[in-house]
């Protein structure tokens, strides 16, 4: 039974949760009339999901989700108000919220937000237990906890991200791998393959392992690896990318050791993880109306490209290319996405070298696909960061549009993989 506290010095409001509320199974609900009285509830019991108000008498959202986070760190604090500003939100998310959801709720959304909570605090309930033989590759000691997520739709992949990056988890270089295994993840479903993600856990490591990547060509991986995680402990084999994550060693009085490299490394990975619209917020408007302007350049480009699949030539691949072009300098020009312009421009030199007879039916059609998944993720890139905002994740993309970049050139690579090597292990 999930335990459900609900904080709200507003009668109606409480009454309001607790009918949409019936609608769930599985839920014992609680109320408290304000901060303070919450506050007092979670020092005599723990509660799973905890419906916040900001604004109540006595003692406020702000300051009863910090005192009751210092209480039970693994309670789910979503914070539910009228303020809509970005100033509260940000408040609520450092204070240790997960969710913030403004007032008025409507029923559909909210119980689908909800279904998604219940998930997360399962899986964080889910029972410590043994494996006499673990999965990953790296050896095969006995795991106290092993999770699975099948991976069939977009939807699961999002629980997966949800959580492992929210909440505390105490594992070094965490977001990184998590990012990367989005990205792949997400690459695969595009191109409807089903995947896995295994997690396997111990005192002192944690294993992550996305299965079923054959689909992606091994150097694509190694590529996008060496870019954007190149301290990564990982092994590539039978179908398998496995990495090995580290913990802080815990000291005797409780504390965590960690040392001035890997602090830096966490402040860094800290830093990098922004949400679409506090990038907006440091954006300057100049480049906005660039932004704006690619939705026009994104419907030039599909034509272009359904053109160049009737006549694969190399003057209709010349027009692709050149509004892929603008996708690049505009990409360039923000800090934040540099090295996805990079990419870009790399791949726009290596098509302009393409000659007629490298341009077979077979390898053209194969071309247009790819170059028609790779402009739909920079338009998904452009509506989620730029023009909705509901990115939490302005790089949550990354992955996915750099593998695309790298795949389209394996096209054209002579020399493939041998077969009898895809059961090898690699090191890095």
């Amino acid at each position: 039974m999930i335990k459900v506290l609900i904080v709200d010095d507003n009668d109606n409001n409480r009454l309001t949760l607790n009918l949409l509320l019936e609608e769930v199974e599985g839920v014992e609900i609680h109320e408290a009339e304000d901060g303070q009285i919450a506050v007092e509830m979670c020092v005599k019991q723990n509660f799973d999901l905890i419906f916040m108000d900001i604004m109540m008498p006595n003692l406020d959202g702000f300051e009863a989700t910090k005192f009751i986070k210092q209480i039970h760190k693994k309670s789910m604090i979503i914070a539910i108000s009228a303020l809509d500003d970005e100033a509260s939100k940000r408040q609520m998310l450092s204070l240790g919220a997960e969710d913030y959801l403004t007032k008025p709720l409507y029923a559909e959304h909210f119980l689908q937000r909800i279904k998604q909570y219940l998930r997360i605090i399962a899986l964080r309930n889910a029972p410590m237990q043994k494996y006499p033989k673990a999965l990953n590759p790296f050896n095969s000691h006995v795991y106290h906890r092993m999770m699975t997520f099948h991976i069939d739709d977009e939807t699961a992949l999002v629980e997966f991200w949800d959580y492992w990056l929210n909440g505390e988890k105490n594992v070094i270089d965490l977001s990184d791998c998590v990012r990367l295994i989005y990205g792949f993840a997400l690459w695969l479903l595009k191109h409807s393959y089903e995947c896995s993600i295994v997690v396997e856990e111990n005192e002192e490591k944690l294993y992550m392992m996305l299965l079923h990547v054959k689909p992606l060509h091994s150097n694509i991986i190694k590529n996008i690896l060496l870019k954007h995680f190149s301290n990564a402990k990982y092994i590539l084999c039978n179908e398998m990318l496995a990495f090995q994550l580290d913990k802080p060693i815990k000291q005797d009085n409780g504390s965590v050791e960690i040392s001035e490299e890997t602090k830096q490394i966490l402040s860094k990975t800290h830093d990098n993880m922004m949400s679409a619209q506090e990038y907006i917020n440091t954006t300057a408007i100049s480049f906005m109306s660039k932004i704006d302007g690619l939705e026009v350049l994104n419907d030039e480009t599909d034509k272009a490209i359904l053109d160049f699949e009737k006549v694969p030539d190399k003057a209709h691949l010349a027009i692709v290319y050149e509004n892929f072009q603008e996708y690049a300098d505009v990409l360039a020009e923000l800090m934040e996405f540099e090295h996805l312009g990079f990419a870009i421009q790399t791949l726009i030199n290596f098509l302009s070298t393409l000659t007629v007879e490298q341009m077979d039916s077979e390898k053209s059609k194969r071309l247009s696909a790819m170059l028609l998944n790779l402009l739909h993720d920079l338009a998904s890139w452009r509506e989620n960061v730029f023009i909705t905002q509901v990115a939490r994740d302005i790089h949550y993309l990354d992955s996915s549009l750099l593998s695309s970049c790298i795949q389209i050139e394996a096209i054209f690579e002579e020399k493939s993989l041998d077969p009898n090597h895809d059961d090898e292990i690699e090191f890095f």
